[in-house]
């Protein structure tokens, strides 16, 4: 029998600690309440965008929760409030203020003027506004 061959010894690499700058970021989190009757059903645009107020910084929505994407329509059950919610790439750390805004090529695209940026970027809006 012949001897066996001897395994390479393991390289260790030192930890490496990622930068703040290049760890993900956490999306900006928008719930909207809507109010009894204020619609039979609901959808939303994929041309629904934060713009920051100060710069031409614009986050995409990056995902929905509880509505559906135009052209399809969520149906809400009457006369009881409803919530829905929007998720976005996350704004730059300069963002003070910023409108939430769907461009759409018809009327009534919703429009959230002047939202004040806080720490957690999850926030709560209401339907109407």
């Amino acid at each position: 029998m012949s001897p066996s061959p001897q395994s390479p010894s393991p390289t260790v690499l030192p930890e490496v600690e990622i930068a703040a700058e290049a760890r993900p970021l956490e999306p900006v989190v928008v719930h909207v309440r809507c109010a009894p009757g204020y619609a039979d059903a609901l959808r939303v645009w994929q041309s629904t965008f934060l713009l920051d107020r100060d710069s031409n910084h614009t986050s995409s929505m990056i995902g929905f929760e509880n509505i559906s994407l135009y052209p399809h329509w969520t149906m809400v059950p009457y006369g009881r409030p409803y919530r829905f919610t929007l998720l976005f790439e996350p704004l730059p750390k300069s963002v003070q203020v910023f409108d939430l805004s769907e461009i759409i090529p018809e009327p009534r695209g919703w429009h959230f003027p002047a939202i004040r940026r806080n720490q957690e970027d999850v926030y709560w809006l209401d339907l109407p506004n």
